[in-house]
């Protein structure tokens, strides 16, 4: 079918229509990514748990998140776009129901890996229905929005939780949600249908294996990093099966004839480099959202409501940023944006490289805000970008390509980071027997300004590779077809 003909076919109020429910469901899955950080200490003492126990209810669902996403490339073209997303948000609504009703870690632990594994399958069919019914002149603006839940929801998360945990118990994180998620189904089982070609590709139960040991092993030892330390035993066998696993897995696809995941889209440059710049973008706000109420509460003493509101202007700043860089990729492109992005990733890292005691709150807010400012003016075009530069038998391979590198980004991200700053708090403390206050807040202080000086080291990297972009040749064209 010629292009022209396809996107003609929908009018800006079907595609309206289309990705109301794609938002929605897409919204509220990635809410679950983070509403439960603030409840910890409720379910430690409700479930009977330690702090590192109880923070494998995040790293399941990512862990889950990582595996499900791969896998999505070949349920894209094996089954319609309706049946998909509405057996996606089933699965996550039981995944919601059964965590509403847990009473004990492991029955808690599980419902959340099926929520896991509904949101893996949510974000792809949200992209790869981007690309499928928006011409290229008007993706930037679509993705935008799309990006624009894809970050906003981890951030409104905490501040969601924060409020909802002073009237009510943990459990109704979960019953509050499960409206939206049936309004959700509802309308995907009214508007969406089959937007892409099914090719019914034959399904190679190895490649399933190697992928989950591969980038399941990668994420769960990455994620490990941050209790365990790098030199855990645990950590190195899981990070070693990862690898070995991915490179057995990638070496599979090149050879089968109908791959699970298409890596020859790596062959493509400029989608080679838009996935380095979204890994590394992608790493710092879960990284500083962590650090920054870490501070805020440990030095500056304030209290844990204050923390995560302290959060709330940047992801404000990001719910208007990310639609406008959207709209602005399509009339200026993609290489602008991006550079001006890094600039201010690497604006804020310096500054909060250097904090201090006399680092105020309203000091920390604006630094985090300009990190959302360069984070929205990265994610929409390096994304759309990316995607325009493949082939259109490869997108739906890239856009699994893309969300996967995300889950192992944000784990990679808060591992390493947060590990790096866990590692100075502890050398600054090892010599000193019982340390008082203000020398433990020196040393807080220490780890933060080493966890941010690491990730200016990368923006910076990022913002040279900024320079090699380019623009697709397709988006400047007459939109007056």
């Amino acid at each position: 079918m010629n292009a022209d003909v396809k996107y003609a076919k929908f009018t800006a109020k079907q595609r309206a229509l289309i990705m109301i429910p794609l938002l929605i469901g897409g919204f509220i899955a990635l809410l679950n990514e983070t509403i439960l950080n603030v409840a910890f200490p409720q379910l430690m003492s409700s479930l009977n748990v330690s702090l590192s126990t109880v923070q494998w209810l995040g790293t399941a669902y990512m862990l889950i998140i990582g595996i499900s996403v791969p896998v999505a490339a070949f349920l894209l073209k094996t089954f319609s776009t309706k049946k998909l997303y509405v057996s996606a948000m089933v699965l996550f609504s039981i995944g919601t129901i059964l965590c509403g009703f847990s009473s004990d870690f492991i029955s808690l632990i599980v419902a959340r890996i099926l929520q896991g594994a509904g949101t893996g399958i949510l974000l792809p069919i949200m992209m790869d229905t981007i690309m499928e019914i928006y011409p290229p002149y008007k993706r930037g603006t679509a993705m935008g929005i799309s990006m624009m839940v894809v970050v906003a929801a981890p951030g409104i998360g905490p501040t969601l939780s924060g409020f909802i945990l002073q009237y009510l118990d943990w459990h109704w994180l979960f019953f509050i949600i499960l409206p939206f998620s049936t309004i959700a189904i509802i309308l995907g089982m009214m508007f969406l249908r089959s937007f892409s070609d099914l090719t019914k590709p034959k399904i190679d139960i190895l490649s399933i294996v190697f992928s989950t040991i591969g980038f399941g092993g990668l994420i769960f030892g990455i994620c490990s990093i941050e209790n365990l330390g790098f030199l855990n035993l645990t950590v190195f066998i899981s990070l070693l099966c990862g690898i070995v696993g991915l490179i057995i897995f990638s070496k599979r696809q090149l050879t089968l004839r109908q791959p699970m995941l298409e890596l020859r889209a790596f062959r493509y440059p400029l989608f080679t480099l838009g996935t380095v710049l979204m890994f590394i973008s992608f790493m710092m706000p879960f990284a500083v959202n962590i650090i920054l109420p870490t501070y805020i509460q440990s030095v500056l003493g304030l209290t844990t409501s204050i923390a995560g509101l302290a959060l709330l202007p940047g992801c404000i700043l990001n719910i208007i940023i990310a639609p406008m860089a959207g709209r602005l990729f399509d009339k200026i492109g993609a290489k602008p944006l991006i550079l001006v992005g890094f600039a201010a990733l690497t604006i804020a890292m310096f500054f909060l490289s250097l904090t201090s005691w006399s680092t105020t709150l309203i000091t920390l807010i604006a630094l985090q805000s300009c990190m959302t400012l360069g984070i929205g003016l990265i994610f929409t075009p390096a994304q759309t970008n990316s995607l325009n530069h493949l082939p259109h038998n490869y997108r739906t391979h890239g856009i699994a390509i893309l969300n996967t590198s995300q889950q192992i980004a944000a784990a990679f991200g808060s591992s390493l980071f947060i590990g790096l700053m866990g590692a100075t708090i502890a050398k600054n403390l090892e010599k000193i027997g019982n340390p008082d206050i203000l020398q433990q807040q020196a040393a807080i202080i220490s780890g933060v300004n080493t966890a941010f000086t690491a990730a200016l080291v990368m923006v910076v990297m990022g913002l040279i590779l900024s320079f090699f972009i380019k623009q697709h040749e397709n988006v400047f064209i007459d939109r007056t077809k």
